[in-house]
């Protein structure tokens, strides 16, 4: 190393041109134009009017947090099949008016299944009944008491105390 001094940096603020400066430089940065274009000559614009201005800087509002896009609901194939039974079935009387059913009516299903060449697994049966069974309408018949169905319609065996005490539970929650 040398022991040379170093130079000083020093930094010179910005001149801003005066109004006479000013409407030179515009006479001077006439813009020609060809066309639809625009052409500007960089040698004829002073390095300050290329500046950007600066802005002051803004609070910046929290963001909201964005709402996902409602999204199409998926279908599973089991929710396909299972309401294409629900269907075939709704042609039945006791089905639709949601009679009593026989105990074992899931047999009498799976030959409704075979006979029209439906596509229902047993678990899409089971869940079917499911729903078929716990819903209102079907809990206050089972309450009421009386006969069940086959799905012909002919009458099957007779509602249990033990049954109608659980559908009135069922009901209750």
């Amino acid at each position: 190393m040398t022991d040379r001094p170093r130079k000083t940096l020093t930094i010179k603020p910005k001149t801003v041109p005066t109004t006479e400066q000013t409407s030179t430089l515009h006479q001077e940065t006439k813009t020609v134009s060809r066309g639809n274009k625009r052409i500007i000559k960089r040698e004829q614009v002073q390095p300050y009017a290329l500046a950007k201005p600066k802005s002051k800087a803004l609070p910046k509002k929290p963001n909201k947090p964005r709402k996902p896009a409602p999204k199409k609901p998926l279908v599973s194939p089991s929710d396909i099949r299972m309401d294409n039974l629900n269907a075939a079935l709704n042609a039945f009387a006791v089905w639709r008016e949601r009679k009593p059913l026989a105990l074992g009516i899931e047999k009498q299903i799976f030959q409704l299944i075979a006979q029209q060449n439906l596509s229902a697994s047993k678990r899409v049966v089971q869940k079917l009944l499911y729903q078929h069974t716990h819903h209102r309408s079907y809990l206050l018949q089972v309450g009421q008491g009386g006969q069940r169905f086959n799905l012909d319609g002919s009458a099957a065996e007779g509602i249990l105390p033990e049954e109608r005490e659980q559908a009135g539970r069922l009901l209750a929650t």
